[in-house]
């Protein structure tokens, strides 16, 4: 019996976030309210070393879970590449049930920083 287009290319978006860095990525790009920079998922995220984060964004912007801004003009001190969720993101989220939860999500993230 074949599987039905819909759900493989699910089983495939699934399997792709279901890898615990990329997951807390994306719930931390949830919590969040609107985009985070690099240096600030890094603050967030401090167990994950920068080099592995800096690949699993990679992984999650080619399969569009995530929507990367480059600030063009900027100073030194100042951020340079901005991360949220895309909507395709959004959506499967939505289809697990996170979104649904997102207020909880930001209240934690609020006390968090």
């Amino acid at each position: 019996m074949e599987t039905p287009k819909k759900l493989e290319n699910m089983r495939k978006e699934l399997e792709i976030i279901s890898e615990k860095t990329r997951y807390k990525i994306l719930l931390t790009l949830l919590a969040s309210e609107g985009s985070l920079s690099f240096s600030r998922l890094k603050e967030l995220l401090p167990s994950i070393p920068e080099n592995t984060l800096n690949y699993h964004l990679k992984i999650l912007k080619e399969n569009s879970f995530v929507n990367n801004e480059k600030k063009m003009e900027y100073k030194r001190s100042e951020p340079r590449s901005f991360y949220s969720l895309s909507k395709k993101s959004i959506d499967l989220l939505g289809t697990l049930g996170l979104t649904a939860v997102k207020e909880e999500f930001q209240a934690l993230f609020k006390q968090m920083t």
